[in-house]
């Protein structure tokens, strides 16, 4: 009889073990699934992190093509700065900040190219800090400045950083550019474009 009772119980062990070694490759096969699916998806974020990132950077500050909105921008004396000088003509507004080091380079690059064309009118927004700022600015930068008052321009066309450079034309912008134009191929883009247009 003992060794009936040794063979039922291992009978009864051997459908214990098969289940218990099953549940595990089972609990093998989920982890496996798991850590593919976390590593498929840490991937697949990489990538879309990486382009998007790339898109960004292609990408205008400013959308072209649309028109320009109402500003409301005043000289350092608190005259309004008429909408119209804006919106008939070339002009390129340059926004900036007087403590900024990337205005001030940029300030340096554009002081030549302010007087190339006569039909393209270059002004300065100061759309960060306060009015007061506008005495120092007409020291700094080479083309008339102005204060954004209520940052009305800059909050309108989405600006959060500068410099930043819009040229619009008889009220539509045509294109923008973001950061100051430092790299040697980058200053030939603008003075090439500004030539040309």
């Amino acid at each position: 009889m003992e060794n009936g009772v040794k063979d039922s119980e291992e009978r009864l062990d051997s459908p214990q073990r098969s289940a218990a070694g099953a549940s595990s490759k089972k609990v093998i096969w989920i982890s496996s699934l798991a850590i593919l699916f976390v590593v498929v998806f840490c991937a697949a974020f990489v990538v879309f992190y990486t382009r998007n990132n790339r898109n960004k950077a292609a990408k205008e500050p400013v959308n072209s093509g649309n028109s320009l909105p109402s500003a409301d921008l005043v000289d350092e004396a608190n005259q309004p700065f008429a909408d119209s000088q804006l919106k008939n003509g070339r002009v390129v507004l340059v926004f900036m900040s007087t403590d900024c080091d990337a205005c001030e380079t940029e300030s340096e690059f554009l002081k030549d190219l302010v007087n190339t064309r006569s039909d393209v009118r270059f002004y300065g927004v100061i759309s960060f800090g306060d009015r007061d700022s506008l005495r120092e600015a007409k020291r700094k930068f080479p083309f008339e400045v102005f204060y954004d008052r209520g940052f009305k321009l800059a909050g309108q066309l989405g600006i959060k950083r500068v410099p930043i450079k819009v040229f619009v034309d008889n009220g539509v912008i045509k294109k923008s550019w973001g950061g100051a134009t430092v790299d040697e191929k980058k200053k030939a883009d603008f003075i090439r474009w500004l030539a040309e247009v």
